[in-house]
């Protein structure tokens, strides 16, 4: 190589012969070291009920959003060796002592305001990240989440829409889940109402409040969450049964049929094949009968046959229908279907046993009567029957279905004006006291007697207060631990222990 110093050509010692510089500390810009770090690695991605790729996905779009930021002014590059210095003496002989190595300048350092954007950015990718990892565990674990977790996943979601997107549903309709076995239904509805629009092509918001609609029994709702479930998911059986159950609670049994005679036509299911097969048995029972709309029912039955005991019936069934609003304060939502049958068609279609005079099912909300060889002039005991179904409908109704059955029957009797010492007299009352009272006859004495102790409790005013707190807890024991003080299975033990102090023997 040629000698920087001095241009000696064709140097090949370690140092130049002529002026005796060491050439490999002559050699020019020492090349810059270069340090690598580390990649992020990220967090676990949450594969339980749903599937977003969010912590790498946070790191990355932090990171992107900090190198789209304005670059601060360059460093500077390595400097040059400094020339050597030539000797004022001239014609000196000894050869100077060569100039020290110059290590390369470091480049400059970032000015205070750029160095702290890159460390706000480092922290809040890194905090998002922790989120994240944070609510995905708690979905994993199926831990109850906060209002504050779901705006923690809306704040994730705002910054980072697609990787955010499941993970926002997901905090959302377990969210929803907690307010809807506390029985906040709206509470519930409205989070659902966010994941759908979050997810607009996802099922699983419409499956939610599918659900949460029957459980409320808010049949229309129910209706459109099922209709809106079938678009996203066609082949889902279970959104199929739900909008036909939805369509029999509104008293729409053909529109049910239909809907579920469609979907096997495509997608056979052993279930919604028999649901259907129900909804077809109990539609050929009324096929024939002829129908009245009224505000509050819907009433069928055989037109030639008992067109009288029709009209009649209905002028009853509005006498009773006023009679139970001003006692349970209430008044049901939609109308009660009230089908007059044959009596042996009335056996075949309720499956009731020979003893029942009338049904109210829970299933589908209908009332089902026998009244075959009836006249325009009721008896009495049918006026009574009337009044009877029609109560069940209106504590199942206020309570959501979730009064239990000794309930629905003590009340039920009560309505009609029954009194359970009136009935028995005293050795009757003797031998329910003892436990010798059984089989149904002891059912229906022992329900009534413990529906009149509750309400010489606490009075009608307490049985309207507990059949509400049922709908709001979903439990028959908290609503009358809430209002009574006690579980249902104390309050009966009392009951009894006064029985037997009066009359046992």
């Amino acid at each position: 190589m040629d000698c920087p110093r001095c241009g000696a050509t064709a140097v090949s010692t370690p140092e130049c012969p002529r002026c005796g510089v060491v050439l490999a500390k002559a050699r020019g810009e020492r090349a810059p070291r270069t340090v690598s770090r580390p990649a992020a690695s990220p967090p676990a991605a949450w594969r339980a009920l749903f599937v977003p790729a969010i912590g790498l996905a946070l790191v990355v779009g932090a990171a992107a959003v900090h190198l789209r930021r304005d670059p601060g002014p360059p460093a500077a590059g390595p400097s040059e060796p400094r020339a050597t210095v030539p000797d004022p003496v001239a014609g000196r002989d000894e050869s100077p002592e060569p100039p020290p190595a110059v290590e390369p300048p470091l480049p400059m350092a970032p000015s205070p305001e750029i160095a702290d954007d890159g460390l706000r950015a480092a922290s809040a990718a890194d905090a998002d990240r922790e989120t994240a990892v944070r609510l995905s565990e708690r979905l994993r674990a199926r831990a109850p989440l906060t209002a504050e977790d779901v705006r923690a996943a809306e704040d994730l979601y705002a910054r980072y829409p697609v990787p955010a997107r499941d993970l926002l549903e997901g905090v959302l309709i377990h969210t929803a889940a907690g307010h809807r076995e506390a029985r906040r239904y709206d509470a519930a509805a409205s989070l659902l109402d966010r994941a759908r629009v979050v997810a607009p092509a996802s099922p699983r918001g419409p499956q939610a409040l599918l659900g949460l609609w029957l459980e409320a029994g808010d049949w229309a709702l129910a209706e459109g969450a099922a209709h809106e479930l079938l678009a996203r998911a066609p082949s889902d059986a279970e959104a199929a049964r739900g909008l036909a159950y939805a369509l029999v609670r509104q008293d729409r049994s053909r529109e049910a049929i239909d809907v579920l005679a469609a979907f096997l036509d495509t997608h056979p299911d052993a279930e919604t094949g028999a649901l259907l097969e129900r909804f077809r048995r109990d539609q050929r029972s009324e096929a024939s009968l002829d129908e009245a709309r009224l505000a509050h029912f819907h009433v069928r039955y055989d037109g030639e046959a008992h067109v009288d005991v029709g009209r009649e019936i209905l002028r009853v069934l509005d006498r009773h229908y006023a009679t139970l609003v001003r006692t349970f304060g209430h008044e049901p939502a939609a109308p009660i279907p009230v089908i007059l049958l044959a009596r042996q068609s009335y056996y075949d279609a309720t499956g009731a046993p020979a003893w029942s005079g009338g049904q109210y099912d829970g299933f589908d909300g209908r009332v089902r009567l026998p009244i075959g060889g009836l006249t325009s002039s009721l008896t009495a005991e049918l006026d009574d029957m009337l009044l009877h179904e029609l109560t069940h409908a209106f504590v199942a109704d206020l309570s959501r279905g979730i009064a239990p059955r000794e309930i629905h029957e003590g009340l039920a009797q009560l309505m009609e004006g029954k009194r359970s010492q009136a009935l028995l007299g005293e050795e009757g009352s003797r031998a329910l006291a003892d436990g010798r009272l059984r089989g149904v006859g002891g059912f229906y004495f022992s329900a009534l007697g413990l529906v009149e102790d509750l309400v010489g409790q606490r009075g009608q005013g307490g049985i309207n207060e507990v059949l509400r707190a049922m709908a709001q807890t979903g439990s028959s024991d908290e609503a009358f631990r809430r209002v009574y003080g006690k579980s249902l299975d104390d309050l009966r033990q009392d009951w009894a222990t006064r029985l037997r102090r009066r009359y046992g023997s």
